[in-house]
């Protein structure tokens, strides 16, 4: 059985309605003027801003005035800039301007993955289970060996509740030939998500024995299914050490210091986190940065995030009667 963080952790990279795709960038080609394409390139920028704001109205605007530099031209970047925004209008309820936006992806390539996967997305999220299903079975026939992919739709899938259909998929993926160390990693990361840990770790040591450091991140992930926290934790502190800042393994890894009461330790990755540039679970970041003031018995430390946090997130109602008790402190 899952642990729940592990849990956490998958469902953290496929929680968002599109999902892992849309975070990869293409490279930027095209014969645009250099200023022309230094604005694109800043109202892009603007857009993926004000998405993670959660602004999707003004995210479409930002994106639309990029598309609208392109001087009649479409290269990666637009269509980079059309995944996007096909993103932000659906999120910002223009359900039907998302489908048009993915419809003329297709109509310029017949073979685009990404635009059947995020129009996939979309009739999903709208109820319409045959026409996702559809529009997922010609995105994987056109993605090559995107195990990426694969664990989107799956994920999409299996939350949706075709558990069936997900499994069916996941055992598809297993399939993809390959023997880069990536293919090792991402079918070792399969059988994470399927709780196969005994394949999951002979694919990931494949991987790591071919110099792939991200397979250090899976591993450990397996190794914190089986409530094997110390092996994990070292794991996860290789990973940190060989790909630089990682904000959500950061986090993981944190979270562990703190559950076994290493409460400094955790503190400092916590404030780590924090100095991160677009963090997506900041109101947990402070929370737990809070806990480990307390446990630290630094009630002052403590009294003055919390009164700051709450200034922030004034729903959380809990946070509140917590920040009453810490006044007596």
């Amino acid at each position: 059985m899952k642990s729940k963080r592990v849990k956490k952790t998958c469902h953290r990279k496929a929680v968002s309605l599109l999902a892992v795709i849309l975070a990869c960038s293409f490279g930027i080609t095209g014969c645009q003027d250099e200023k022309v394409l230094e604005n694109q390139k800043a109202y892009r920028q603007v857009g993926i801003n004000k998405m993670n704001e959660g602004d999707y109205a003004a995210a479409v605007d930002a994106f639309q005035k990029a598309l609208d530099l392109s001087q009649a031209e479409v290269g990666e970047m637009e269509l980079d800039i059309c995944y996007y925004k096909a993103t932000a209008q659906y999120n910002s309820g223009d359900t039907k301007g998302a489908v048009t936006t993915c419809n003329a992806l297709v109509d310029y390539n017949k073979k685009d993955s990404r635009a059947y996967f995020i129009r996939g997305c979309i009739y999903l999220k709208e109820g319409d289970s045959d026409k996702a299903k559809k529009d997922f079975d010609k995105a994987l026939d056109f993605c090559g060996n995107n195990y990426a992919l694969y664990l989107s739709v799956y994920e999409n899938l299996a939350g949706a509740g075709f558990t069936q259909e997900a499994e069916e998929l996941m055992a598809k993926g297993l399939k993809l030939k390959g023997d880069q160390p990536e293919d090792y990693r991402e079918r070792g990361h399969i059988y994470l998500i399927r709780g196969d840990y005994d394949n999951a770790r002979k694919e990931l040591d494949q991987a790591i024995n071919k110099g792939d450091t991200k397979a250090l991140l899976y591993l450990a992930q397996v190794y914190d299914a089986q409530n094997d926290a110390k092996k994990a934790s070292s794991l996860y502190e290789s990973y940190l050490k060989k790909n630089g800042s990682d904000v959500a393994v950061m986090t993981n890894l944190a979270e562990m210091q703190m559950e076994a009461g290493k409460y400094q330790k955790a503190l400092e990755m916590f404030q780590t986190a924090l100095k991160a540039d677009n963090i997506e679970n900041e109101k947990q970041l402070r929370r737990n940065e809070i806990i480990c003031y307390e446990n630290l018995l630094d009630f002052a430390a403590a009294k003055e995030k919390m009164a700051s946090y709450i200034k922030d997130f004034p729903e959380d109602k809990e946070a509140q009667r917590e920040h009453v008790f810490l006044q007596t402190r």
